[in-house]
């Protein structure tokens, strides 16, 4: 695959670039309130849709190095990078080979392990049928229609057992070690423990006290999918981040920097 080949979503036209990794069995254009609001702050925003997902080609397999190369070839230096589950994956993945990645990185959520996500999987069931709209806002009362929209296209654009093979192809992977020597301003946010959530407040945290560099935070109330669940309260804690002149050793905290 190529560059040309994905599908690709923009928002702006600043100075400042950056880079939106969406999750598995999502697309590009579900960051389109994050895109629009980096795009007022001055980014040009690039999201592309994953292989196998969106109106990208399937691509020959589904791991995680095949995911890394498209990524890889949007280009280098960006000013920010956002991944979010899968995408967070993929954003440490590719931060591995690429130390220059990114200036700024915010992990949402991040599928960190194989293992962990492999148990995540296990409590959403994979759709049999893709799901209309009307029963996808039911099942998320608090997401924006467009969200809803979004989420219903993407479903019935992903071929059947993307989610399957994303699975089976990656060879297992442990960012844990990555994240401990990340080297730019990290904001690592999780959902709240209660809901369905990636990474655990206690992983968290124990992160953060390895590596100064990353800045963590939980949404309370919002599930893995914030940006859909809450994006107010996640983009607040963005917001600071961006703001910061440096990470140090502050805590975000619901949208204020708290020493």
């Amino acid at each position: 695959m190529t560059r040309e080949q994905l599908a690709i979503e923009k928002w702006g036209s600043g100075p400042r670039r950056a880079l939106l990794i969406h999750g598995l069995t999502s697309s590009g254009a579900g960051w389109w309130r994050l895109g629009t609001e980096l795009a007022k702050l001055g980014y040009a925003v690039t999201a592309p849709d994953l292989r196998g997902h969106g109106s990208s080609p399937r691509g020959d397999d589904l791991s995680i190095d095949s995911y890394r190369r498209d990524v890889l070839a949007l280009g280098t230096s960006w000013d920010l990078v956002v991944g979010h589950s899968l995408g967070g994956a993929i954003a440490l993945a590719c931060s591995e080979i690429d130390p220059h990645l990114a200036e700024r990185l915010v992990l949402v959520d991040p599928a960190i392990d194989s293992v962990v996500t492999a148990r995540f999987l296990e409590t959403v069931p994979e759709p049999q049928k893709p799901s209309t709209a009307e029963q996808v806002a039911a099942e998320h009362p608090r997401w924006d229609l467009r969200d809803v929209v979004n989420k219903v296209q993407s479903m019935r654009q992903l071929l059947p057992d993307t989610r399957r093979r994303t699975m089976q192809d990656a060879a297992p992977w442990d960012y844990g070690k990555v994240m401990r020597e990340l080297q730019v301003p990290t904001l690592l946010l999780a959902a709240d423990g209660s809901l369905n959530a990636l990474v655990a407040k206690e992983w968290g945290e124990s992160i953060v006290a390895a590596n100064p560099n990353v800045t963590f935070a939980v949404v309370e109330g919002a599930g893995h999918s914030m940006h859909r669940d809450d994006f107010a309260g996640m983009w607040g804690l963005i917001a600071v981040f961006l703001r910061a002149g440096s990470v140090g050793d502050q805590l975000v905290d619901r949208g204020e920097v708290v020493p």
